[in-house]
């Protein structure tokens, strides 16, 4: 069989997969059926039997994919860095939200695995293969478990492979119990420390390999989760969200415009936003109106809350889209949708530079609407989307420099790179440098539309590879936070969420529910 041809085999394998993945939820398994599974994959019926015998045999397939991945996690991850290690208590709280982000709270993935067990006795097959995957699983998890031991300042007082059969067995529980309460990952939380608890005793010694720094004294936990700063679209305001609890602060209400991108200046403690101005018409259900009069702005507001000040004024471009910020100048950098531009100013507003003028660019004009940006100062870069026509899958993400080459100009560079195309509908952009990864969101069609997105950032010349999809099933996602420190990702979108993904497991906790459409996001640190 050819190399295209086993691609091909593969991926259609992996897109059957993540229709069951998205089915379950609504159908469970005993209500699922192949002409579901092959209209949401987008497939006939013949692809499906090419590569699974019958639904049982595609929700094992989906069972051991489950497994396999979080087994590359748990060999991937790094369970304790140093700089969320502690000692006693704290330790064991720091040590066990580790192990919980590692460990997926799928409930899905339970009941199918309970599914299957159910069946043991009478189907060897079956019995063979959940045993050699729990060992498996088992295996894998036993490091994380005596070092969860280790980190909290206890001793295993059973063998660490029954502690760890023991550990899974509570947390799975405790996971299918979580659906009938109203708080779950704290039923899910105090259910593993409490396991790990009773099957540990306080260390005689502290051991010598195991690090015992200082815990950062921040006002909170090393590990405490930041504040996020929203925009509503219709209502408009800025927001303020405690992403535990979900409780909403608004800071400002703006009334007639939209806004659109975010990001916080720590040292002025203000939001900085932009704003998309006023619509051609006004807003209908499920339906975004054009922006083609030139009436866009950036303005600000206290982070305690007050009234907006411009920073650039209305009328310097046409429709405000995401804005990123460069921490070290402070300079502003955001796109103009149907001003077909990528734009920077400094950071009180002034100095506004028109550096990219997509106009022109695509055979439509749909397909040269810029809509997300991000700043790459230490590289040198600017990037941005160009999302294509609605559902058009004609989406783009380039690169140029953060200056103009001698001798071009905004309308016609010579240092312009295509990095991805062919995309459902791309739209706001996140780097992480330190790590080389983009992240984006994707407002296009299904399956590979309405996604979190990350891929590796290219080198200069070369294309992107093939993104790796974190997310899926959201309702118009647009807006797009990382907090690299506690490996989660926050998305928000048209349907009014803002979504918390965990990046190693996917696992999806709807953080806070508006209204109206949530646009940007951004995140603060808590003294701010």
């Amino acid at each position: 069989m050819a190399a295209s041809d086993v691609r091909r085999r593969a991926n259609t394998r992996a897109r059957l997969l993540d229709a069951v993945e998205t089915l379950l939820p609504e159908s469970g398994t005993t209500g699922l059926r192949i002409d579901d599974i092959c209209g949401r994959a987008g497939f006939t019926r013949g692809a499906f039997y090419s590569n699974f015998a019958s639904v049982d045999d595609v929700l094992f397939a989906l069972y051991e994919r489950k497994t396999e991945r979080l087994l590359k996690r748990v060999a991937a991850a790094q369970v304790f860095p140093d700089a969320e290690m502690g000692a006693g208590e704290l330790g064991a709280e720091a040590a066990v939200e580790r192990f919980l982000r590692i460990v997926p709270a799928d409930p899905h993935w339970y009941a199918l695995r309970a599914a299957f067990a159910l069946r043991v006795s009478a189907d060897p097959a079956v019995a063979d293969a959940l045993h050699v995957h729990a060992e498996d699983l088992r295996r894998g998890l036993t490091p994380f478990v005596e070092d969860l031991a280790a980190f909290s300042g206890l001793e295993l007082a059973v063998d660490p492979a029954e502690a760890t059969r023991v550990i899974i067995a509570a947390h799975v529980g405790a996971v299918l119990q979580g659906v009938l309460v109203e708080e779950p990952e704290r039923l899910r939380r105090n259910t593993v420390l409490s396991t790990l608890r009773g099957l540990a005793a306080p260390a005689t010694t502290q051991p010598a390999s195991i690090p015992t720094p200082e815990v950062p004294s921040r006002g909170g936990n090393a590990m405490e989760s930041p504040v996020i700063y929203a925009l509503t679209a219709s209502p408009g305001g800025v927001h303020r969200i405690e992403p535990r609890t979900g409780a909403v602060e608004r800071l400002a209400a703006i009334s007639g415009e939209v806004p659109d991108g975010i990001v916080i200046d720590p040292e002025a403690r203000e939001a900085v936003f932009t704003l998309m101005g006023a619509p051609d018409s006004a807003f209908e259900p499920g339906i975004e109106p054009p922006f083609t009069r030139p009436n866009g702005s950036v303005a600000a507001v206290p982070l305690a809350g007050g009234e907006p000040r411009t920073l650039v004024e209305r009328g310097a471009f046409t429709t405000g889209k995401q804005l990123a910020r460069d921490p070290g100048s402070g300079r502003l950098f955001w796109s103009d949708r149907e001003g077909c531009g990528v734009y920077r100013s400094e950071r009180d507003g002034s100095d506004v530079t028109l550096l990219v003028r997509t106009a022109g660019m695509t055979p439509a004009s749909a397909e040269d609407q810029c809509v997300g940006v991000a700043a790459d100062p230490v590289g040198g870069f600017i990037y941005w989307t160009q999302k294509g026509p609605s559902k058009g899958g004609k989406g783009r993400i380039l690169r140029a420099g953060l200056e103009l080459p001698s001798g071009d100009s905004a309308e016609a560079r010579s240092d312009i790179e295509v990095l991805w195309e062919g995309l459902p509908e791309p739209i706001d952009l996140e780097l992480d440098l330190d790590s080389g990864v983009l992240f984006w969101t994707d407002r296009g069609a299904e399956p590979d539309g309405n996604t979190l997105n990350r891929a590796p950032i290219p080198a200069r010349g070369e294309r992107g590879a093939s993104p790796e999809i974190l997310a899926r099933g959201f309702r118009e996602a647009i807006g797009l936070a990382v907090d690299r420190r506690r490996g989660v990702a926050y998305v928000s979108d048209l349907g009014g969420s803002i979504h918390e993904i965990d990046i190693a497991s996917g696992e999806d906790r709807v953080v806070a529910k508006f209204p109206g459409g949530v646009t940007g996001i951004a995140l603060g640190d808590r003294r701010e």
